[in-house]
């Protein structure tokens, strides 16, 4: 079939694996199953997205990362209390107009309730807009071409990005007004931004200004003829629409010819990326877009960490459109379900709410548009990108504002973000990884469940932040992160960061028997648990085990020792506990730092010296299990390799090839086979040299299922790949790529 399923494409590293596994158990007992769910959205608790295109593109990762957010933490609480878990289902290849139909068709029929794309304006023409629209299913679309909201009477189309329009006169208001550039001329070589010049001109006669000079031309040879018109024209600017190679040909005349003015190109940072325009080149050049990855808002600075680290690449505007889409149709299904019908109008009329581009807010466009913001960037002589100036529709904004000030919905606490100090790591925004609450008592005790009467297992201060799991039905109390699990915390001394709706429902432990248990008279240590911070500590890097010690004795203790000697290298840590009276517990925390990686288990001791007189002196140890490793740069799961190809595990430069038969080193890197082990075991201290010493590549009888290999890639970073699959000359590999220098 010509369509691919995936919950889990691609793994974010950056996991919490002890509370989701917490939080699922507690979800799943706690939800409350809707009687009926329309077609053709009802797969059991799993709410289908049909991407027009296949998995890998810019817009498949950002959908991806969405939703891989989302699903770790139970998926979203649909209106009538059903927990949904979203899904991506792709095709094999980029449809083309002439297959549009039938592509939207094969998605159609895997039960899919929204379809996401088409990416690009080519690939929207009236034939392809009334096979969209005939779906009758929110189509979410980064197509930027002013005209396609216009063709849909249905509104069933919503553009996910700002249009054409708002780019060209975000880059004419910078022309004009901040750098008072008069004298401006426009190059265009690609059809498809034909209005988009026309746009231009028209933002410059509302200015009572004209274009210089207009040049329109196929490019190629036919555009370098142009150069000596521009050149006797020696305009301030130059703005242009076409593809990469023209661009660098023209501006490498240009400068060569002695122009010195001011270049805008339409996808500036794109051309850097592809490696087409080098950094030489690119000094100054300026670049119009709906994001550049160089935003300073805290939700895209947290939104380019977690790609980076999910994918290896930087990402583009279409991937940040295919995240906030996912996110905003998250709320959606929050608020009316996952009946299409219910979410057109749930995205048509939707709040304002802000995401990584900015605010998004329908609701003041009502025509398709899920939101207006434009960026003004300046590229560095390195290629690299600077913002200049931010723009909601035609409205200015300063550089670290989202959008305009919207007032919030009745009865929604609108998410807020603290400023960011230079090296600070920014908050983030709830709408970009779920609600947050700030503690605002003094002092706010954390217990192992939902009311005064259960335990407690920890204090918070006040102006501290922690991510929202869950909360019970009447949302009096919530489920936090807290130091690697979970604690509960009572709502009203807190602030709500983000739409609490949001939120799912979990249901409560236990009560805890209110009769107190007459306990020995003795005192008696022991540990109820020991968790890390963080989960996977990291060589050269200090972690902290937080150590729960109970008084399981009736009579008090007085001061003991809690110590552990942590692998690799025997690293002794000790602490005090002053003291702890019958039936209490208390916290011990132990800080090391480790070099070396691997899996070790550990034994850590209470009253290390037997200074307390007890009822069971058996009983005062607690085994720990934990992995010491570097962070991942790429982690890629099921990757399909068909001959002849080539390909690049991170960096830029290509790794390896695989020509049916056999698999060849490239670019210097280095490959070795690892025997006796799991790739889940596999751990970078594993990936010496004296193991990965191989240049050449491994043969066709090596490279067999179940096979592990570890690489020293191009670029000197240490890899372990897994073969996880083959048929006949067709490979599918996972790999996982070492950062030992994060």
């Amino acid at each position: 079939m010509m369509w691919h399923k995936t919950a889990m494409a691609h793994l974010n590293v950056r996991r919490w694996p002890l509370v989701g596994a917490l939080l699922a158990v507690w979800i799943v007992a706690g939800l409350i199953v809707p009687a009926t769910r329309a077609a053709p959205t009802a797969q059991g608790d799993v709410f289908r997205i049909g991407y027009l295109g296949p998995l890998g593109t810019e817009t498949a990762n950002g959908a991806q990362l969405a939703i891989d957010q989302i699903n770790s933490v139970g998926g979203v609480r649909a209106a009538g209390g059903a927990a949904v878990r979203l899904e991506l289902v792709a095709l094999d290849e980029a449809p083309t107009v002439e297959t549009m139909a039938a592509a939207i068709e094969q998605l159609r029929g895997q039960g899919v309730g929204v379809l996401l794309g088409p990416d690009s304006s080519p690939q929207i023409t009236p034939d392809t807009i009334a096979a969209l629209v005939a779906t009758n299913l929110p189509v979410l679309t980064p197509v930027t071409q002013n005209a396609m909201t216009d063709l849909d009477t249905t509104n069933f189309l919503f553009r996910t990005r700002a249009p054409e329009r708002v780019l060209s006169q975000a880059i004419a208001s910078y022309l004009l007004g901040d750098l008072g550039i008069a004298n401006i001329a426009v190059v265009q070589t690609e059809v498809e931004f034909t209005e988009s010049l026309m746009d231009f001109e028209a933002a410059l006669a509302a200015e009572d200004r004209s274009l210089g000079e207009k040049i329109q031309v196929p490019g190629g040879s036919a555009l370098l003829d142009e150069i000596p018109r521009l050149l006797s024209a020696n305009p301030g600017a130059i703005v242009m629409w076409g593809g990469y190679e023209d661009a660098k040909a023209l501006l490498s005349a240009l400068r060569e010819a002695g122009w010195s003015g001011i270049f805008a190109y339409r996808k500036a940072e794109a051309a850097v990326r592809a490696g087409v325009l080098p950094g030489n080149l690119a000094d100054g050049v300026l670049g119009f877009d709906s994001w550049s990855y160089a935003d300073a808002l805290p939700a895209s600075r947290i939104f380019l960490r977690d790609y980076v680290l999910a994918y290896g690449e930087v990402p583009g505007p279409l991937a940040v459109a295919a995240y906030d889409a996912i996110w905003y149709l998250r709320a959606a299904i929050a608020e009316v379900g996952t009946t299409p019908l219910a979410l057109q109008g749930a995205l048509i009329g939707g709040k304002a709410r802000t995401l990584v581009q900015g605010v998004w807010n329908p609701s003041e466009f009502i025509n398709g548009d899920l939101t207006r913001i434009a960026t003004v960037y300046r590229l560095g002589r390195h290629g690299g990108s600077t913002v200049v100036a931010r723009f909601y529709d035609t409205q200015r904004l300063a550089l670290d504002q989202a959008g305009p000030q919207v007032q919030p919905p009745p009865g929604e606490v609108q998410p807020t973000t603290a400023p960011v100090e230079p090296g600070v790591t920014p908050i983030p925004t709830a709408t970009l990884e779920g609600v947050w609450v700030k503690v605002t008592a003094n002092t706010l005790n954390v217990r192992n469940g939902p009311g005064f009467e259960f335990d407690k297992i920890g204090q918070v201060k006040a102006g501290e932040l922690f991510r929202v799991l869950g909360a019970i039905a009447d949302y009096s109390w919530l489920v936090i992160d807290y130091q690697g699990g979970i604690g509960w915390v009572k709502t009203e001394y807190t602030e709500v960061l983000g739409d609490i709706n949001l939120v799912s429902v979990v249901a409560s432990p236990p009560t805890p028997t209110p009769a107190a248990p007459t306990l020995p008279p003795n005192p008696d240590i022991v540990i109820d648990s020991v968790l890390l911070s963080p989960t996977q500590p990291i060589p050269g890097q200090p972690f902290t085990a937080t150590v729960t010690v109970r008084n399981a004795g009736g009579g008090a203790a007085g001061q003991f020792a809690v110590a552990a000697t942590w692998e690799p290298g025997g690293v002794y840590t000790a602490t005090f506990v002053p003291g702890l009276a019958g039936g209490q517990t208390a916290q011990a925390q132990l800080t090391a730092t480790v070099t070396g990686t691997g899996v070790f288990q550990v034994a850590v001791v209470a009253d290390l010296n037997k200074e307390v007189a007890e009822l069971n002196e058996d009983n005062n140890l607690f085994n720990v299990s934990y992995r010491v490793d570097y962070p991942l740069l790429a982690n890629q799961v099921n990757l399909q390799l068909a001959p002849p190809v080539s390909w690049d595990l991170f960096g830029g430069t290509p790794d390896l090839s695989w020509d049916g038969n056999n698999l060849s080193m490239l670019n210097g890197s280095l490959i070795g086979v690892l025997s006796g082990v799991t790739y889940e075991n596999v751990h970078y201290g594993m990936l010496t040299p004296a193991v990965i010493n191989n240049p050449t590549g491994l043969n066709t009888n090596q490279v067999l299922p179940g096979a592990i290999f570890g690489m020293t890639i191009a670029e000197g970073r240490r890899a372990v790949i897994r073969v996880d699959n083959r048929s006949g000359t067709t490979i599918w590999i996972s790999y996982r790529v070492y950062n030992d220098t994060p």
